[in-house]
């Protein structure tokens, strides 16, 4: 009987590990299952997700440098969607951002994120602008 439930433990770590770790990709929409999530296209398309959505859920993931510019990467979870949403974090904001989260906290979730939507000579990109707080 303890090998029973200790078996189907097992299989149901595998099976939510699986369904977290592939959420990106096994998308129902076409475009976030067919794209990077850093190109513009999943970009662009997260974000009309979010806006359509009355309530989104922020994980924080990681920070990545591209071409010297820092982004903040959070998971975004609503009703039905997910994916990673990058966004450009202001030079000025680095130092506070990266005391908040750093990598000891990934998967902590992010309360009262914002952001807003910016064109630059580069396109069109989501910059971060403020965090409440943090739940671990």
């Amino acid at each position: 009987m303890l090998l029973r439930i200790a078996i189907v433990g097992m299989v149901l770590l595998v099976l939510s590990s699986c369904q977290e770790s592939s959420c990106y990709k096994s998308e129902h929409n076409r475009i976030l299952g067919t794209h990077a999530f850093s190109s513009t296209a999943y970009q662009s398309e997260l974000y009309r997700l979010i806006k359509e959505s009355p309530d989104v859920d922020y994980y924080f993931e990681m920070y990545e440098q591209i071409l010297g510019q820092t982004y903040l990467v959070v998971n975004a979870y609503g009703d039905a969607f997910c994916g990673k949403l990058c966004l450009v974090i202001p030079e000025a904001e680095i130092p506070t951002l990266e005391r908040q989260a750093d990598a000891e906290k990934r998967g902590a979730q992010l309360i009262g994120l914002r952001y807003t939507q910016r064109t630059t000579e580069l396109g069109s990109a989501l910059v971060y602008d403020s965090l409440e707080y943090i739940v671990e």
